[in-house]
Order: structure tokens, then C-alpha cells, then sequence
């Protein structure tokens, strides 16, 4: 079963007097459960494809579907609840709220469902938990590594229980020691939780640990690739 469904999308940007084609008609189908990377250039594409995939942004034609909905005609509300329910991120810079603790930042995205303190404390611990922080909790971001400051992120992202999880150069920060556990932890969790994770990296540590690799080039998903 496909989770996104992308045909002959097209995405344009006005810069001034310029147009800019960030992506020139691209299609795709990614199945629930998979662990794959979007990979090539910069300019490539990478970054629209993934707003677009996240209902961060829209195209310029062609059909986004998400689990078989055109995301295109949903609200912006639709689309806000479509992220915070059913979609995890995780960002290079970790986008972590400086003046709360790690379980305050994890508890967030339950806060924002309207879910109850006592419920999120728990999903939240449990998630800190999987990732190993248990003994940070309560420490916030300026008191953590970068690799502890990425689990909290990985933690948050996955506590809304989200059928994806979308990674903007996740290991580009880390140490390559650090690098390995990440992409190990993520790699058990798609695992066990058949939770379909893309990211978009040039991270050869992190592409060599793919099911799948979609290469992007001027806008392009190459013709010999489309298929595999």
C-alpha cells in the first residue's frame, strides 16, 4: 500500500522577474513502511520535494496524494492537522525549543492535539526512553550533545505515533560514531513500528543503510531510475 502518491508534479517559485522550476514534472510512489533516502545535488530539488511531500507547501500542478487524499484540496487547517497527526520531522539543526527541557520539548506535538498532560508525560517518557535519554529528561537543549539534542528530535518526531517521519539531513551534524547509532536507532524503529521514513542527505554513511535510493537531478527523477 502507497503512502504518497506524486504524478507529473510540477513546482515553480517566483523570484523577482525570475521562475524558478524547482521540480519539471516528477512521479512517484512511496509504499508504506519504507526506509529511503532522496539524494543528489544542491538545486536539485531535495528540500520542494520533501515540503511537498510534508504539506508543507503545494504544487504548481500535478497530484500529491497522501494515502490516497489530494492534498492539494484540503484546508489549511486539514493540512496542520495532516502534520502534527500523521507526519514526524526531524531537522538538521534539530529545531528544539531552547528554554524547555528535553521531555518538555518531546511533549509538544501532544500538547498541540489537545492531548492530556498526563498522557503526554507518559508517550513522551516512553519515546525518550526508546531513544536512550531516559537520565536527560529533564535537561534542556544547551545542556545536551548534538547526538542526545537529534534523539530528543527522533523522540518528539515519533510521538504522535505518525505513519511518517520525513529527515532533512539528520546525521549531517554528528560524528560518525554518533552517525552509526542514529541511523541504527531509525533502522529499528522502521523496523518495529513499520514507520515510513525519506530523507534527503548526502551522507554516504546514511545512504549506504537504505531499502531505496530516489535520485533527484535539475528538478528530475532520471528515466532509467523511475522504476526501481
Amino acid at each position: 500500500m502507497s503512502i504518497i502518491q506524486m504524478k507529473d508534479v510540477v513546482k515553480d517559485y517566483l523570484m523577482g522577474q525570475t521562475t524558478v522550476h524547482a521540480l519539471k514534472g516528477v512521479s512517484l510512489r512511496i509504499d508504506a513502511g519504507e526506509f529511503i533516502a532522496v539524494w543528489g545535488p544542491s538545486g536539485s530539488g531535495k528540500t520542494t520535494l520533501l515540503n511537498l511531500i510534508g504539506a508543507i507547501d503545494e504544487p504548481t500542478s500535478g497530484y500529491m496524494g497522501f494515502n490516497g487524499r489530494d492534498v492539494s484540496t484540503l484546508s489549511d487547517n486539514s493540512k496542520s492537522e495532516l502534520r502534527n497527526k500523521s507526519i514526524g520531522f526531524i531537522f538538521q539543526n534539530f529545531n528544539l525549543v531552547p528554554v524547555l527541557s528535553a521531555l518538555e520539548n518531546v511533549m509538544l506535538p501532544l500538547q498541540i492535539q489537545g492531548i492530556s498532560r498526563s498522557e503526554a508525560i507518559e508517550r513522551s517518557m516512553n519515546r525518550l526512553e526508546q531513544v536512550g535519554l531516559s537520565d536527560f529528561v529533564k535537561h534542556r537543549p544547551d545542556k545536551l550533545s548534538g547526538g542526545q539534542k537529534q534523539r530528543v528530535s527522533i523522540a518528539r518526531a515519533l510521538v504522535t505515533n505518525p505513519s511518517l517521519v520525513i529527515a532533512d539531513e539528520p546525521t549531517a551534524n554528528l560524528d560518525s560514531d554518533t552517525a552509526m547509532k542514529i541511523i541504527g536507532l531509525m533502522r529499528k524503529l522502521n523496523s518495529r513500528e513499520k514507520t515510513t521514513f525519506i530523507f534527503s542527505t548526502h551522507d554516504q554513511r546514511l545512504l549506504g543503510n537504505m531499502d531505496r535510493l530516489i535520485r533527484l537531478e535539475d528538478g528530475l527523477i532520471p528515466e532509467k531510475e523511475k522504476n526501481q
